[in-house]
């Protein structure tokens, strides 16, 4: 029933999320998950606990979810990979946590208490925690992001420069004669867009692989030779260096290949274990080596759910974009309600249940290599822009080069959504901030490439990519 009010709240607060803007939700999640979660523990009547536990379960989700829309768009793009594990870091302390909890207090309804009334703190989000800027320019909500950058400049004591709050000129000439319906926009209108239709299949079949992994291996750590409590605590500081690498290298190394690697480390070692016995012919105890194994797959799985999570929130654009992941975590949930059955497939064949983990493993490192690149790229803001293909710079042999930036040495392509370049032009357009060319002088720190409409003009300043 947990994983059911996940399921529900995946779907249903992201859309409100997407209609009414990320705080609200935020605000009314949390505060009523630690109404329930206190009240839960003084409750006598079985069926009335279960009933909490999954709005409980529901509000966590539409809540952990809108925390990390907003994260991605609070931050610049070289800083996303950071914001959203830097989240999850705290998600592993409070996994740690919870095996001192279950060994030290014996009676549930202390255990729950302990795990939610630190909840209270959440009762200062209200005074703390401002609306999306993303999410108020693309409603055209401009007198409230302005203040939010007044009071950031008072906060900081900076003064920053004088800013026009709009969406870029490509978003506006697609809709500027269809305002008021890119505000409002609903799950079917994700199905309807061919482009993000393909992501949400994409995304949904990652996420409920590493649903399932992720929870299947979680829940096999407490069946693992040793103290119960220690493997559930070795499982999840495991995710501590998992996140670390993750920022770091989704940082320098984009999002398609480091992803598919971590599913590749994932999958290996649950191969691995498949075929070790738990004790040689000789009588030597390999259980040391299954449980350092699982750990290794732990950790793979771990760096590629984080990852995962980033890709899909840079995929949608941001009118739907809650949405998206609500459709992508419903999938996840799936995968974690099916993740605690896979043990009967033990009494087929002891490895049948890591082969199964292991080949979904392989299965998603391949579907993740389909999906578009979105490595410091700027959010899409609106359905078209998904649409829309982004102008990169690239060498002769179609490899994105930007450190090489010759004249004569670089090509502008236009990408499909896969992120493979469709055509070359020969001609370098780089552009200074005031729209001028300068193709005489290719500095890297001040030149910037611009993105060009339908008949190939350059659509404006702020159309601008750095090199």
């Amino acid at each position: 029933m947990y994983f059911v009010g996940r399921i529900v709240g995946s779907l249903i607060a992201p859309t409100i999320s997407d209609l009414f803007g990320r705080r609200k939700v935020i605000i009314f999640c949390y505060w009523l998950w630690t109404t329930l979660g206190i009240v839960s523990a003084f409750v006598n009547h079985y069926v009335l606990y279960v009933i909490l536990r999954a709005c409980i379960a529901a509000l966590d989700g539409g809540g952990s979810l809108a925390t990390y829309c907003l994260l991605c768009e609070y931050f610049p793009v070289r800083q996303r990979a950071f914001a959203g594990n830097a989240q999850y870091l705290f998600w592993s302390l409070g996994y740690m946590t919870l095996p001192a909890i279950g060994y030290l207090v014996d009676d549930w309804r202390y255990q729950q208490l302990f795990i939610s009334v630190p909840m209270l703190v959440t009762l200062a989000f209200y005074w703390t925690i401002p609306e999306s800027l993303h999410f108020l320019v693309a409603n055209d909500r401009h007198q409230e992001a302005q203040a939010i950058l007044e009071k950031a400049e008072r906060w900081n004591r900076v003064k920053l420069p004088t800013l026009t709050l709009v969406r870029n000129k490509a978003s506006q000439k697609c809709c500027v004669n269809n305002t008021a319906s890119e505000k409002r926009k609903i799950l079917f209108d994700l199905c309807k867009n061919p482009t993000l239709r393909l992501h949400a299949i994409f995304c949904s079949c990652l996420w409920l692989i590493n649903g399932m992994v992720y929870y299947g291996i979680s829940l096999s750590t407490t069946v693992l030779a040793g103290n119960m409590y220690l493997n559930f605590f070795w499982s999840g500081l495991v995710e501590v260096p998992a996140y670390v690498t993750c920022v770091l290298v989704l940082k320098w190394c984009g999002r398609r290949k480091p992803t598919c690697a971590f599913h590749i480390i994932a999958g290996l070692p649950l191969l691995v274990i498949a075929f070790i016995p738990a004790m040689t012919a000789s009588g030597t105890d390999l259980s040391a080596l299954i449980t350092t194994l699982t750990m290794i797959g732990k950790f793979g799985i771990t760096a590629s759910f984080s990852a995962i999570y980033l890709i899909a929130s840079e995929l949608y654009p941001t009118v739907i974009r809650n949405t998206g992941l609500g459709v992508s975590c419903f999938s996840a949930r799936i995968g974690a309600m099916l993740a605690p059955y896979t043990i009967y497939l033990r009494g087929v064949h002891p490895a049948m249940q890591l082969l199964l983990f292991s080949v979904l493993a392989g299965v998603a490192a391949v579907l993740v290599m389909l999906l578009p690149e979105t490595a410091d790229r700027p959010l899409p803001e609106t359905l078209d822009d998904c649409n829309r293909e982004t102008v990169v710079v690239v060498d002769g042999n179609g490899e994105d080069n930007r450190d090489d930036c010759k004249e004569n040495g670089l090509i502008i392509a236009e990408r499909d959504y896969r992120g493979d370049p469709d055509y070359c032009n020969e001609k370098v357009l780089i552009m200074e901030m005031n729209g001028k060319e300068a193709l005489d002088n290719c500095s890297k720190k001040r030149k910037l490439i611009a993105e060009r409409d339908e008949e190939g003009e350059p659509l404006s300043p702020e159309s601008c990519h750095s090199l």
